[in-house]
């Protein structure tokens, strides 16, 4: 065992060395309050502990010190038998945003074929925007493993490269996971109308509710002006969580076109939908809109009325 100059370190080491895995735990606690660099290299022990309850502790204190002084550590952590310390550590990998960390992220992905560790792989390399993710992430697309394949659409996103607008557009239509068809669709917004506005707009009749509600968002975030007729006709989606993603974005593009058909949805049964069609008509500022929120002003939902008066606001600021 290594001996460590400070007391207090030296403590917690003995204490890590211990026999009983109840007195190992104990040490991986007390780290957390020791300030000394050299804590680190006790951490890494801990993560490599032979007991899943040492090694759960380590997992959920790696937020506490410099994670990228445990990347290798964290990256073997995340094929851990135990769920509990894949998951710190997947979420540890997460948090690193360390662009020195790439190589070793991109070793490890190409060294790996287990779901779990290419997903936390992913995950990591994402916020890093590492041009050699590129290939190996639109690969992945391919994967078996839609959790894979959803992450593998986040490093894509990311990069925000046109070039792999087609992948994301194929993606967003056709992977058979309605959560990566969600995530693809999401992704999109780094592009232009001219290039996935079509696409986006096929999006809102897609079989997953989830994927029409990304649809619609997207295209608000796009300004996309020729999604306005299907806009409309998705408020009249048969989930309101569509119809309200649908509102908002009509709101965005803030044609007077849409305010009859948001002067209907403010008078829907479904409070939610409500507030979001007088939120979307304030937005717009048109005063054709002016009927609709002046009966929005005694609607019985409280949230609605104040919608209601401060659209009335930017409605009179208009006239």
């Amino acid at each position: 065992m290594k001996t460590y100059d400070d007391p207090e370190l030296q403590a917690i080491a003995v204490k890590l060395a211990s026999d009983d895995p109840g007195i190992r735990r104990v040490g991986v606690l007390d780290l957390v309050d020791s300030g000394e660099p050299e804590a680190v290299e006790l951490l890494l022990l801990a993560l490599r502990d032979t007991d899943t309850g040492v090694r759960q502790e380590a997992a959920k204190v790696v937020d506490e010190f410099e994670a990228e002084d445990m990347a290798d550590a964290l990256i073997a952590a995340l094929g851990d038998n135990d769920e509990v310390v894949r998951n710190a550590a997947a979420h540890a990998l997460a948090d690193l945003k360390d662009p020195a960390m790439a190589a070793p992220l991109l070793e490890a992905l190409d060294n790996s074929s287990d779901g779990f560790v290419v997903a936390g792989i992913l995950r990591a390399l994402k916020p890093l925007r590492n041009p050699g993710a590129q290939r190996p992430a639109l690969k992945l697309l391919g994967d078996s493993d839609p959790v894979v394949r959803r992450e593998a659409v986040g490093v894509i996103g990311w990069l925000k490269q046109p070039e792999n607008l087609p992948a994301l557009v194929e993606t967003a239509q056709h992977d058979k996971d309605p959560e990566v068809r969600r995530a693809a669709t999401g992704a999109l917004v780094y592009a232009s109308p001219q290039q996935v506005g079509q696409a986006l707009i096929g999006l809102l009749t897609d079989n997953h509710w989830q994927v029409r509600c990304e649809a619609a968002n997207s295209i608000g975030k796009l300004d996309h002006q020729a999604a306005l007729p299907a806009l409309m006709t998705a408020t009249r989606d048969e989930l309101w969580q569509v119809r309200e993603k649908a509102v908002d974005a009509l709101g965005k593009l803030g044609s007077a076109q849409a305010i009859p058909v948001l002067g209907e949805c403010s008078q829907d049964a479904m409070s939610n939908l409500r507030k979001a069609a007088i939120g979307a008509l304030g937005t717009i500022g048109h005063s054709d809109g002016l009927p609709f929120v002046q009966t929005a002003m005694d609607d019985p939902d409280p949230d609605v009325r104040k919608l209601a008066r401060w659209a009335m606001s930017k409605l009179d600021n208009a006239a």
